[in-house]
């Protein structure tokens, strides 16, 4: 024997998951599903009679009224409003309901029909989730450090203030750009390769020290964490970089880098000019000790002599002695000078100016020579030292081109002058004999060296000159070839601002 109707009905709403009622149109419970403890907490029989609006949160009543009850006695078909309802328990439970106006088939009266759901975990869920949005949107934004959303493709989907006005831009200039057309060519590589490893799962997140492009032109250091984030099946939808402003650190290291590069360099030179002066001294030593000791001699001789002849030929030793010993103390004093660095008082020097000078100074020599000069050199071109050692330095220059000029060519030197980062560096060539710098080049340098056995020099001068500029702080490096010239470079460093 089947079910009746009435057990068929009741059977179907104590397992429905939706409480179904009956209303008079003012919204009076005329039924009420079993299944309502389960929902709402109270049975049926405590409803019946009643009307709903004394269970609706206060601030919904007014909503309810207006948006789903008048509409459905006005003729809407179909109304789902969302609603606090008073449980029994004292809490207010969120219900969706699906409201409908019926009429009853033989009396014509209309009812109101609701079928309603618990959706309080829905709402709870719904509101955390926006809680959450919220309070990432909050922390994005004013968060102190960088922080940039990029897709699984590298653009830039979001991006907070911090990280924009550490590259110089406003936001909107950032979103849509590839994360690569802000970032170094020199780390863009090891970035693609740490995202590589992420898209293939084998890492989750990386950190590196990179550099960005910044909107002037310029590059900043950053330290950045990409973190990535996945979909329910395991794969990259968004990385979330955190970027750290580290520009001023690594300023700092490479600087700092840089100092001590230039301190073990000076340290090195001075333990070789030491060396050098050593070797020197014992040389000067040497070289005094032998005039002297002919002086003597000849004052000697000259007491104890009568004869004229003799006498003269007494005299002219004692001019070559005389001119022997000059030398050797010339030298001494041109060394003491460097060495006293009281004495280096550095400026911003015109060079075309005091290669003018020189050349007046030297005229004799030069004209002498037939010497061809070139200068490259304008008005503005300025070297920051001192006047008294750059004048010494063109001298040697000039003193060195002359002498061992090619005499079967017009001597032709060639002056020039340009800047190069924190230095300004002055060339010097001739067209000369040369020197072969596969065979002497370890000795260009080194004191009392000299390199073509068919002229007179003392192997000073290239000494002298490499001493002054470590003095300064500068440094000499020299081009050659046999028979084909040489050219000096001297280094300066920019220890002012340039006026």
């Amino acid at each position: 024997m089947g079910l009746a109707d009435s057990e068929i009905l009741e059977l179907l709403t104590t397992i429905s998951r939706e409480l179904v009622c009956l209303h008079e149109t003012d919204g009076t419970y005329l039924y009420v599903s079993p299944n309502a403890k389960s929902i709402i907490g109270y049975d049926p029989i405590e409803l019946l009679g009643k009307n709903p609006y004394d269970f609706f949160h206060p601030d919904d009543r007014r909503l309810i009224f207006e948006r789903a009850h008048q509409p459905l006695l006005q003729g809407a078909k179909n109304i789902n409003p969302t609603f606090r309802f008073l449980h029994k328990n004292g809490t207010y439970i969120w219900l969706q309901s699906d409201n409908r106006l019926i009429t009853h088939p033989n009396s014509g009266k209309q009812y109101l029909h609701t079928s309603s759901r618990d959706i309080s975990e829905k709402i709870e869920s719904d509101a955390n989730l926006a809680l959450s949005e919220r309070k990432f949107k909050t922390l994005f934004k004013d968060s102190p450090i960088g922080l940039v959303l990029s897709s699984k493709q590298g653009y830039i989907d979001d991006v907070n203030e911090s990280f924009a006005k550490f590259l110089g831009y406003e936001t909107f200039e950032l979103l849509g750009k590839h994360f690569s057309e802000i970032s170094s060519l020199g780390e863009l590589e090891e970035n693609l390769r740490y995202r590589d490893s992420v898209q293939k799962g084998m890492i989750d997140h990386y950190s590196i020290e990179k550099q960005y492009l910044h909107k002037q032109g310029h590059l900043v250091w950053a330290y950045i964490t990409v973190t990535v984030l996945r979909n329910d099946d395991g794969q990259p939808i968004y990385y979330l970089a955190q970027i750290i402003d580290i520009d001023e650190r690594k300023k700092t290291e490479t600087l700092l880098l840089e100092n001590n590069e230039h301190l073990k360099a000076t340290k090195n030179s001075l333990l070789i000019q030491n060396k050098q002066l050593q070797s020197y001294n014992q040389i000067i030593s040497h070289h005094l000790r032998a005039p002297v000791s002919n002086l003597r001699s000849l004052v000697d001789l000259l007491k104890v002599t009568d004869s004229q002849e003799e006498r003269q030929e007494l005299q002219n030793h004692l001019e070559a002695v005389t001119e022997s010993l000059e030398t050797v103390l010339s030298e001494l004093i041109t060394t003491l000078k460097i060495q006293n660095l009281e004495n280096y008082h550095p400026e911003w020097i015109p060079i075309k100016d005091l290669v003018s000078k020189v050349c007046k100074l030297m005229e004799g020599e030069l004209a002498q020579r037939k010497v061809q000069i070139e200068s490259n050199l304008t008005d503005q071109d300025r070297i920051f030292a001192s006047k008294d050692y750059l004048e010494t330095l063109l001298i040697q220059l000039f003193s060195n081109s002359i002498q061992f000029a090619d005499q079967k060519r017009e001597l032709r030197i060639n002056i020039e002058s340009f800047r190069v980062g924190t230095e300004t560096s002055l060339s010097f060539s001739d067209n000369g004999t040369g020197i072969d710098l596969s065979r002497y080049g370890d000795q260009i340098f080194q004191m009392k060296k000299t390199f073509h056995r068919h002229m007179s020099g003392k192997g000073l001068g290239l000494f002298l000159m490499k001493y002054m500029m470590e003095s300064m702080g500068g440094r000499v490096d020299v081009t050659s070839k046999p028979d084909e010239g040489a050219t000096f470079l001297l280094h300066f460093p920019n220890g002012g601002n340039k006026t």
